[in-house]
């Protein structure tokens, strides 16, 4: 371990249970995630309704009431729990990163944990002293666990002039993560990341700064003053995302440099790269006048996106830089390829239609678009192959009401099969395997678009330990086919892991780092969208590989 903080007077966030925490709930699967796997028996999370825990929301180190003394020695009775403000697990010093559900508290000595770290808590309660980790320190081999803390200082949304803004920073797993803090002094951080950098970036670097550097910044603040660098766009790209922070003092500046660039070279010399999945190119000039806030796109093939904004449907052809009109100037809401049959189908115009467009319009060609006259004020759309890929199946969602077309190669391109009525407005939809999976407020269904099988909710009304979903009222986001016996249900707080039935299949849960507004999955990896990055999983492991940091993705 290095513990690199010992002699730092530091801010620490919570080690222990808020006492006003959102929820506590029942876990009693004995399944795990893959790649979480250890040797011992999992350890059985217990429920019971909320009862408040009398601690300090935030603490300066220590665990809680983990040295009251104890007659004889117990078992930790865990309860799975929301934390309220950035909480470290007691086990392995890492930050608890998620909405809710962050991991699981003992209700005796208030030891905090990531669930995957409950089994290997040391298992007296309350935990002897000599057992307890420093409250800072680094696995220099993995990179697991806190190298530093502290209060700090970012330039407000609308840049350095406008003024700083007070900030939780938080090293941890080889990245900083900043969460922000309102300016009371008795404000606490919320559990959203704000912003979070990966120091294996290839493009990561600190430094201080120059006045020429930061113009609008007072000049008593300039030694104060330092910068984080990562890549934002490919690295040929000039495009870096740059952030300024300011510490309270120049010592204080110099211990942030100083500690970031040893991590640094410790990832370097233990050779802990990063894992990227994706690298963003720029498909056009985001300053030309022609396109302007994009709603939805779909990628073509190697060379071509199809985009839809407010001014109507457009085709960039990112290697000749050629950028090409589709059809009329109505605003575009969604794009779903249907390859197979040579059409896109589009929600568009004013009362939100569903089209369907021949591809060679993409091409620059004129053709003949369908309106399919019942879908007005259309949600979403998804299509794909039915029967053995015999056919092709388009459904629009109304509301709660969605109807399945047949789409074929005659004169209107598509025959009406049936319809079907979701149980709630519908949020989200996707074909897998040629059933529909419709998502909605706390839920999940999927369908028989054959119509021989009875619907089957997702979410099993018998598994108590996934109660917590409709209790708090979760969106929908998407749901993701790991095999023909597993499903990743994602909601706007979590997602969590089922079988065909829609009983609980994992114990641990994907937690999102930021509010999600939106997800898509592309095998094996899912990107969730917040307001400041796209967040990468591999829903295999469950691990978080790669965070982009764009502004608004939509």
């Amino acid at each position: 371990q290095v513990d690199t903080m010992d002699t730092m007077n530091n801010y620490t966030p919570s080690s222990t249970p808020s006492k006003d925490d959102d929820s506590k709930s029942h876990l009693k699967s004995q399944s795990r995630s893959p790649s979480m796997a250890s040797d011992t028996e999992p350890i059985e999370l217990v429920d019971h309704p909320a009862r408040p825990v009398q601690t300090p929301t935030m603490r300066s180190g220590g665990y809680g009431s983990v040295g009251r003394s104890s007659p004889k020695p117990k078992a930790h009775q865990f309860v799975v729990k929301s934390f309220n403000t950035p909480t470290k697990c007691n086990q392995c010093t890492s930050l608890m990163v998620g909405l809710i559900r962050q991991g699981c508290a003992c209700e005796v000595c208030n030891f905090s944990c990531h669930v995957t770290c409950a089994d290997k808590a040391p298992a007296v309660c309350p935990v002897p002293q000599d057992q307890t980790k420093g409250p800072l320190g680094i696995d220099p081999q993995r990179g697991i666990g806190t190298a530093y803390e502290g209060l700090v200082r970012v330039p407000k949304p609308t840049g350095v002039k406008k003024g700083w803004q007070r900030a939780m920073a938080v090293v941890c797993d080889f990245k900083l993560f900043l969460y922000e803090l309102g300016e009371g002094k008795s404000t606490q951080p919320s559990v959203v990341v704000s912003q979070v950098i990966d120091m294996r970036d290839e493009e990561f670097s600190v430094s201080s700064v120059l006045a020429s550097d930061v113009i609008h910044a007072s000049r008593k603040d300039i030694p104060c003053i330092f910068r984080v660098t990562a890549s934002q766009l490919s690295p040929s790209s000039s495009h870096k995302a740059s952030i300024l922070i300011l510490a309270d003092s120049d010592q204080e500046r110099n211990k942030w440099v100083g500690l970031l660039n040893e991590l640094h070279r410790i990832l370097k010399k233990n050779k802990l790269k990063e894992r990227f999945v994706y690298a963003p190119k720029e498909a056009y000039d985001s300053t030309l006048p022609l396109i302007k806030t994009a709603q939805s796109a779909a990628i073509i093939d190697h060379e071509r996106v199809a985009l839809g904004n407010e001014e109507g449907l457009y085709v960039i052809h990112v290697t000749k830089d050629e950028i090409i009109r589709v059809g009329d100037n109505k605003k575009v809401y969604q794009i779903d390829l249907i390859p197979q049959e040579q059409l896109l189908a589009v929600i568009s115009g004013r009362n939100r239609h569903v089209r369907l467009i021949p591809t060679q319009a993409l091409d620059g060609r004129e053709t003949e678009s369908q309106k399919l006259a019942e879908t007005k004020n259309c949600q979403a759309i998804a299509s794909g192959p039915i029967r053995n890929n015999s056919l092709t199946c388009l459904c629009v969602a109304m509301k709660s009401k969605i109807i399945c077309y047949e789409v074929n190669r005659g004169r209107s391109r598509h025959r009406h099969m049936r319809e079907l009525q979701a149980p709630a407005q519908v949020q989200w939809m996707g074909l897998l395997s040629a059933r529909l999976y419709v998502g909605y407020q706390s839920g999940f269904t999927r369908y028989s678009l054959h119509g021989d099988t009875t619907p089957v909710s997702l979410l099993h009304p018998e598994d108590h330990t996934l109660a917590f979903i409709p209790q708090q009222n979760l969106s929908a986001l998407c749901a993701v086919e790991i095999s023909n016996k597993e499903l990743l249900l994602c909601f706007s707080a979590i997602g969590v892991y089922v079988d065909s039935q829609g009983r609980r299949s994992r114990q641990q849960e994907l937690m999102w780092p930021a509010w999600p507004s939106a997800a898509c999955y592309s095998a094996p990896y899912l990107s969730v969208h917040s307001e400041n990055a796209v967040d990468v999983f591999d829903v295999n492991t469950m691990e978080w590989i790669q965070t982009i940091p764009l502004k608004k993705v939509r």
